[in-house]
């Protein structure tokens, strides 16, 4: 699940997975949603999707972040 933790690295490291320290180092394909959230919510502002593709990001964003706090945290996140 995508955590406010995981954000807070996230963000750290500006998105960055290499600059993790190894001990320090997440679930990489967890990271990778995170990547690809943040794509296609920049898609979505910009109006590059579809009504249908839209739905499919929210039902995606409630499936794989925590609670409603990093749902919003995620939304409000940029490139």
């Amino acid at each position: 699940m995508i955590t406010h933790d995981l954000l807070d690295t996230y963000e750290s490291v500006e998105g960055a997975y290499e600059r993790l320290p190894w001990g320090n180092r997440v679930d990489e394909t967890l990271w990778e949603t995170v990547d690809g959230l943040l794509l296609d919510l920049h898609l979505i502002r910009h109006g590059y999707a579809t009504d249908g593709y839209e739905k499919h990001i929210e039902r995606k964003l409630k499936e794989v972040c925590a609670d409603e706090g990093v749902i919003e945290r995620v939304r409000e996140m940029r490139m």
